[in-house]
């Protein structure tokens, strides 16, 4: 192959990659709408204040996050620019015809790249802190719209993977490797389909049982959340139920041992009189 065929070569495959960005990047720009549109139409309808301030909170960073795509398709349409015009970071000439240094350079193709992939770093850091579960509410941390958010963080991780491609460079490669590895566990763990409805069932002698037994709110709210996790064959530690209903374990621990006492818990920390699945035909 000649100097010619290979230049010719690597200026298509530079061209293919960066094509292939901007699409994976228009997809997740897309995709993303869905995700935002849920979380405004929840925030509208949740009236708690700490709960409301996390759902707001995950829909700016979703804004963020689509801010920080358009950067990247912006620096990548650049690069495509800067090549196709043949603009390779030229220095103004000396009287002599050499390069002058003092003055600023044109833009560099390379460091468009390089600027792309630290916008969608940025894209990827933002996704990863609004889905971060907090204390009190870590139900919250899952996409709305699963299956959206799953193109979103796939094509993010194809665009890093096209942009790495383009570059060539194993430093770089190797920098955006945890970037990788974190858009994976993160589509893995907020875009977990919604598991499918069943139906629970509470026998009256349940009910009857925390009305006569004198429990309080922490005891009733611990027996619903037990009530409602009924079938998911899971074990919860105290503490992960007093982080997800807002109380200390400490009270946790006491409201299990009352409604124990209360007849109302089996041994095993299941709730008598609950009937967990299909509806009776």
């Amino acid at each position: 192959m000649t100097t010619q065929q290979q230049a010719t070569t690597t200026v298509t495959t530079t061209e293919d990659g960066v094509r292939r960005a901007v699409a994976e990047l228009v997809a997740a720009f897309e995709n993303l709408g869905p995700e935002h549109q849920a979380l405004r139409a929840e925030e509208a309808k949740t009236s708690a204040r700490e709960r409301r301030g996390t759902v707001v909170r995950m829909a700016d960073g979703i804004v963020q996050a689509t801010r920080a795509v358009t950067l990247a398709v912006e620096a990548l349409a650049a690069v495509h620019g800067l090549r196709d015009l043949n603009v390779t970071r030229q220095f103004s000439k000396t009287i002599d015809g050499g390069d002058y240094t003092p003055l600023p350079s044109l833009p560099d193709s390379v460091q468009t790249l390089h600027e792309a992939l630290t916008c969608l770093e940025e894209a990827t850091t933002t996704l990863g802190k609004a889905f971060t579960p907090t204390k009190k509410h870590p139900g919250l941390a899952a996409a709305r719209c699963p299956e959206q958010m799953q193109v979103v963080l796939t094509s993010l991780r194809a665009a890093v993977e096209s942009v790495c491609a383009v570059l060539g460079d194993e430093e770089t490669t190797a920098e955006y490797a945890p970037t990788l590895t974190f858009l994976d566990e993160l589509k893995d763990r907020v875009c977990r389909p919604a598991p499918g409805f069943k139906h629970v069932v509470v026998s009256t002698e349940l009910l009857r049982g925390l009305m006569d037994s004198g429990t309080g709110p922490v005891e009733r709210d611990v027996a619903m959340w037990l009530t409602l996790q009924a079938g998911q064959h899971r074990h919860r530690s105290t503490d992960g139920i007093a982080a997800q209903l807002g109380y200390e374990q400490s009270q946790v621990d006491e409201a299990l041992e009352k409604l124990r006492k209360a007849g109302v818990l089996r041994e095993d920390g299941t709730v008598h009189g609950v009937h967990y699945g299909p509806a009776s035909a």
